[in-house]
């Protein structure tokens, strides 16, 4: 869990380090470094492509394109260490779709834990004066499509494999952004063909490692690992582009990490 954390973190570094290429750019590159990946997986599994609930799986490919759209323009405009916390909103939201979607039941003790976290973004939006509404709207609706991500994910559980779960994402990904890409091209440079590299592998590396934590421990035995991301987004953000913050700004972390991890703990204790 800690090579996939570690690998995250880095691609995340990589798209702030290259503010002269387009947000739309980045997810080209990285949808067709991955669509080449999972065809050669699913090649050399003998799984079919093409699944079987096609338009879940392509509902998932859409809400999965917004999400990295949205995540990917707030980690260019926000500072990294704010665009990740708020991304952790995810098991959140994603809780309340079940419940909407599944009629999952949510006490009123979870509910206060969503309120906490609703705090701490609250506290983040209050006393940073770089994360006006808009990129705050933006940075919870990557969260907010991520969660539908998920959630899509554990409906098509019981239709496909999940190799062809991942592959619908790139593959519905690229129609989307790849024609526009193709018209306003920004040539990238040495350093940044690198760094474009660099998201490709890192995002696959990511995904390998997280895959294969979670096939061999509990989701509640190394879910909390997730938010060593928030800690090494701080560490790069202030090495590497400079960035303070203030101290209700940590607090409001703070908030966002403790509603997530008290409803972790408290599902866990629920179940035990």
């Amino acid at each position: 869990m800690f090579l996939s954390i570690l690998s995250f973190s880095l691609m995340h570094l990589c798209v702030k380090a290259i503010p002269g290429i387009p947000v739309h750019q980045i997810i080209t590159f990285r949808s067709l470094f991955s669509i080449l990946i999972c065809l050669y997986t699913l090649r050399k599994n003998n799984i079919p492509i093409w699944g079987n609930n096609k338009p879940l799986l392509i509902l998932r490919g859409l809400v999965g394109a917004l999400s990295l759209f949205c995540f990917f323009h707030s980690i260019k405009q926000l500072p990294l260490a704010t665009a990740v916390t708020i991304s952790n909103l995810i098991p959140l939201l994603t809780l309340a779709l079940a419940a909407v979607f599944l009629r999952e039941k949510i006490t009123g003790v979870q509910w206060l834990f969503f309120i906490v976290s609703f705090v701490g973004v609250l506290l983040i939006k209050g006393f940073d004066n770089r994360v006006d509404f808009i990129e705050l709207a933006i940075a919870l609706g990557a969260a907010f499509f991520t969660a539908c991500a998920h959630f899509s994910v554990r409906k098509l559980r019981d239709y496909d494999h999940p190799f062809v779960i991942i592959f619908y994402f790139p593959l519905v990904t690229i129609p989307l952004v790849g024609p526009y890409t193709a018209f306003h091209w920004v040539n990238p440079d040495w350093v940044e063909w690198g760094f474009l590299f660099l998201i490709g592998l890192c995002t696959h590396i990511g995904q390998v490692y997280l895959t294969k934590a979670y096939a061999n421990e509990e989701v509640s035995g190394v879910s909390n690992l997730y938010y060593i991301g928030i800690i090494l987004s701080l560490l790069y953000g202030y090495l590497f582009f400079n960035e303070t913050y203030h101290f209700l700004s940590f607090a409001g972390m703070g908030l966002i990490m403790a509603g997530i991890l008290l409803n972790v703990y408290y599902k866990k204790k629920t179940k035990s």
